[in-house]
């Protein structure tokens, strides 16, 4: 009689395989949902990102003008975006002024007044919780998280940044001048300014392009000469001098001891004709938002800033090569000068830094 095996165990295995089966149906599928849901986030976040550093551009751009400038820039800027579906919306807490440094690649957020002296614009996009904004998530609401925060920030720096040093005694009348050339000492003066002693402070690294702007910013420090007071970068506003016209360069009037500046070419300034003469003798001549000066024409700089504190823009004319930075002063009196002035320079190159 042949013997019959029974074996239900297998049955078992199957009915266990398919249980498995199920469980693994709903883990994949539960992952999958929770993938569609982070590309989601994700999405949100690209979209912020560029959000920021349109932002970030528009409002570095806008340091040229104002700090109000820049703030109505960035808002403007990312209005005209959206995230999930959204536009962004900016609060003055998401927009931050401030320094930048290349060298460790930090931002310093500046604030009050210091922020008109600002090279950067760091800008926050955001789609939060707190604000109702948060981006909406369909699957792993069923996990308890319904919404997630996002955020993405970009850093705009306004210009390639050149610091320089001033020396008291630096006369713009010697700007490309030779070694030994003067500027003679009249009106009891017994010592002329004389090169290279009493030249002017060249800047180097810093590329000049016609029709292009130039600011001067974070100017600081005090001049004087002799046992008198010491002035900041506006000099004696009280006490206007003239340089006479010497070594093809113009003459001009300013205030003592004020922070000035002159463009020229390759050329030696006594070799071609000179640029007419400007007056920076009243408040009201010193008061611009935008200069245009013209090659060999000292110019005035003091702050850098109007009277209601904006960033003021000095044009850059069509065939400079050099910048030289100087102090102003009259009949060949520079020797005599003590103190310096520091300054940051930028031009108007706006671009990402972060």
């Amino acid at each position: 009689m042949s013997a019959t095996t029974y074996t239900p165990a297998l049955r078992n295995r199957r009915g266990m395989a398919l249980i498995y089966l199920s469980a693994a149906l709903v883990v994949i599928v539960m992952f999958t949902s929770l993938s569609v849901d982070l590309a989601k986030v994700q999405l949100a976040k690209s979209e912020l990102r560029r959000t920021a550093d349109a932002a970030a551009l528009y409002a570095a751009a806008g340091l040229s003008t104002s700090i109000t400038q820049a703030y109505n820039n960035a808002v403007s800027a990312a209005a005209e975006n959206s995230a999930n579906g959204f536009a962004v919306t900016l609060t003055s807490a998401d927009v931050e002024y401030g320094s930048w440094n290349p060298d460790t690649n930090t931002f310093t957020v500046l604030s009050g007044s210091a922020r008109s002296a600002a090279t950067a614009m760091r800008i926050t996009c955001r789609r939060t919780a707190a604000r109702g904004t948060a981006v909406a998530t369909t699957f792993a609401s069923i996990l308890g998280m319904r919404q997630v925060d996002v955020s993405a920030s970009a850093v705009a720096t306004r210009g390639q940044i050149i610091s320089a040093q001033v020396d008291a005694d630096s006369c713009p009348w010697l700007a490309g001048a030779t070694n030994g050339t003067t500027v003679a000492a009249t009106g009891g003066n017994p010592t002329a300014a004389k090169a290279p002693a009493q030249s002017p402070c060249q800047i180097t690294g810093l590329p000049l392009t016609a029709g292009t702007y130039l600011s001067f910013q974070k100017a600081s420090g005090q001049t004087s000469y002799a046992d008198a007071a010491d002035y900041g970068p506006d000099g004696n506003t009280g006490w206007i001098v003239r340089q006479d016209a010497v070594n093809g360069i113009n003459s001009t009037s300013a205030p003592l001891n004020s922070f000035v500046g002159i463009f020229i070419d390759d050329r030696n300034p006594n070799s071609w004709a000179q640029a007419a003469e400007p007056d920076f003798s009243t408040d009201a001549s010193r008061n611009f938002s935008s200069l245009s000066p013209a090659l060999k024409q000292v110019f005035f700089i003091g702050d850098g800033l109007d009277n209601s504190g904006n960033i003021q823009k000095f044009k850059i004319p069509s065939g400079a090569t050099r910048l030289y930075l100087g102090i102003m002063d009259e009949k060949g009196w520079w020797w005599d000068n003590t103190g310096y002035i520091q300054t940051t320079i930028m031009n108007t190159k706006v671009q990402l830094v972060q």
